[in-house]
């Protein structure tokens, strides 16, 4: 066997494969700027101009690019943004920032970079937490690993692509904090989770791993990330008093509403919570109700409960089911850490059915589950190959992304890229429970420890 980390010198096929996946990325990055710059598309303005307000003194929360979208989120992020600052029209352009193109491009290329960056480190951490003893089939294990799961959820990523949202940096932070996690590197992993949160808030529910595991030295080291981060960050950049102002214009004007599903009218129009495209149940409870999609009212208060009902339902689900394998409740948490990365991917993978308004490009984030069922598959078959059900999943998968552009307002109604996420449900916990029921001994024998 050998690892992924252990390639070190390419084939021709694989050297080919590598410079044609580069010409794509780089076809591509003409056509993001285009549809940002000249077209007026995609959400990344809201994050530019919001680097542009917190830097200049302009009210955060009440900056608004050309659709008439503000932005949502803590504002460490928009500091993060300072460099990619894009003024409001009739200001000037501050001279410490990038262009308006020139930031679209160099922002996709980073896009670009954490995406790699986390199929690489996941699928490395996999192959090091459980060996895989598998013949060589039709696959070349370490591209497989790689482009495999990048494949399978194309349409998704290359939607988050193009709309210049931050989602490939946030899978790059989940699987840095899963993966060093598992190896006891604290201050990595507690890092990457408190900088997920600064992006946004939502990777906030899987802490819910380290608590279940009774970890409180790793919550008290995110805990403690959270502060700098979140709130000695922007004082120091803005100020105490503009500090304060910020989060009570983000907890009172958007957050609040977003999350509870009570939102005003202004900003359910952003959001869209009954729109074809989101993923949430509660969304697309909503949306079969109405009989129709919805765009500038808010989620009904019924299906906001169904919505918190169902994350519930999630987080209880996959601790009954991880317990003895990723947790204990009593006795010493379980040294094996592969059930760790598995319950992670499982969470991560439920987080764009479990978001009030999650569009297309959060199914990114399942990207994880996908590298662990094909290597689960790979160890049942005992051969490198690809299973038909996995086959048929990656049809449905780029079919339910497809829908979204026919005019069939039927087919887009019943929410096709819900229900293809919740297709991954019964291999995610039947894995879960038999990694639960295994003897400690024997994962333990076998398996990458927690070190």
């Amino acid at each position: 066997m050998v690892a992924l980390g252990a390639i070190s010198r390419p084939t021709r096929r694989e050297l080919f494969a590598v410079a044609a996946i580069a010409i794509l990325i780089l076809a591509f990055l003409p056509i993001v700027v285009r549809k940002a710059v000249w077209l007026g598309q995609g959400d990344v303005e809201v994050f530019f101009r919001a680097g542009w307000a917190i830097w200049t003194g302009y009210p955060l929360y009440q900056v608004f690019d050309h659709h008439g979208w503000t932005y949502h989120y803590p504002p460490t992020f928009a500091l993060f943004m300072g460099v990619f600052a894009n003024p409001l029209p009739d200001y000037p352009q501050p001279w410490w920032t990038l262009s308006f193109p020139a930031a679209v491009a160099v922002w996709y290329l980073i896009n670009v970079a954490c995406l790699f960056a986390a199929l690489h480190i996941w699928a490395n951490a996999l192959e090091r937490a459980r060996p895989i003893e598998a013949k060589a089939g039709y696959l070349q294990r370490p591209w497989a690993l790689v482009f495999g799961p990048l494949l399978a959820l194309l349409p998704f990523i290359g939607d988050g692509l193009a709309r210049g949202q931050p989602t490939p940096v946030l899978l790059l932070l989940i699987v840095l904090f899963l993966c060093r996690y598992v190896e006891k590197r604290t201050a990595v992993a507690s890092f990457a989770l408190a900088l997920a949160f600064t992006i946004k808030i939502f990777p906030v529910v899987l802490a819910v791993i380290p608590f279940m595991r009774r970890d409180w030295t790793f919550l008290l080291w995110t805990a403690a990330w959270c502060v700098i981060l979140l709130i000695v960050l922007p004082v120091v950049c803005v100020g105490p008093a503009e500090t304060l102002e910020l989060y009570r214009a983000m907890f009172a004007e958007h957050l609040l509403g977003i999350v509870s599903g009570a939102m005003s009218r202004e900003i359910a129009s952003q959001v869209s919570p009954g729109a074809f495209s989101n993923i949430g149940i509660g969304a697309l409870v909503a949306r079969l109700a109405a009989g129709d999609a919805f765009y500038s009212a808010p989620l009904p208060r019924w299906a906001s409960d169904v919505q918190f009902a169902f994350n519930a339902a999630v987080v209880a689900a996959i601790a009954f089911l991880g317990r003895g394998g990723f947790w204990n409740f009593r006795s010493p948490q379980p040294a094996d850490g592969y059930p760790v990365l598995v319950a992670g991917a499982v969470l991560s993978a439920a987080l764009p059915l479990m978001i009030p308004s999650a569009g297309p490009q959060y199914v990114t984030v399942a990207v994880p589950l996908m590298t662990v069922l094909l290597i689960e598959t790979w160890r049942r078959k005992s051969a490198e190959i690809v299973s038909e059900a996995m086959v048929v999943w990656c049809i449905a998968a780029w079919l339910s992304m497809i829908v979204q552009e026919v005019p069939w307002a039927w087919v887009k109604l019943i929410g096709p890229m819900t229900w293809v996420l919740l297709l991954l449900a019964p291999a995610s916990f039947s894995l879960l429970r038999s990694l639960s029921a295994r003897p400690q001994a024997v994962q333990s024998a076998e398996s990458w420890e927690f070190r």
